[in-house]
């Protein structure tokens, strides 16, 4: 049943035109309402699962990316790029590849 409750909600929550991640916390809240879990211990999950190093990378790579676009570099690295294997048959995937 406690299934069936998370589903529910969460296919409600959808139909109303909610955002995928909102509607999967609020559909977990609600699940974990519905089976009286402590909200202590709830929290402190969530705190932990965020709390993890290798998550930091994925910002990072965005901003890393971000800069080399304003900057030019990342014009600069496929012209490169293109000048390396370019020429050759299928160059266009090389320089996607290596740049």
């Amino acid at each position: 049943m406690d299934a069936f409750v998370l589903l529910g909600s969460f296919v409600a929550l959808m139909l109303l035109g909610m955002p995928v991640a909102y509607a999967l916390g609020l559909a977990s809240l609600f699940g974990a309402l519905w089976i009286d879990l402590p909200m202590d211990a709830v929290m402190i999950q969530v705190a932990s699962g965020v709390n993890k190093f290798s998550l930091l990378a994925i910002p990072f790579f965005v901003l890393a990316g971000a800069l080399m676009a304003e900057g030019g570099m990342s014009r600069r690295l496929v012209a490169f790029a293109s000048v390396l294997v370019g020429f050759v048959r299928g160059g266009l995937s090389l320089v996607n590849i290596l740049a």
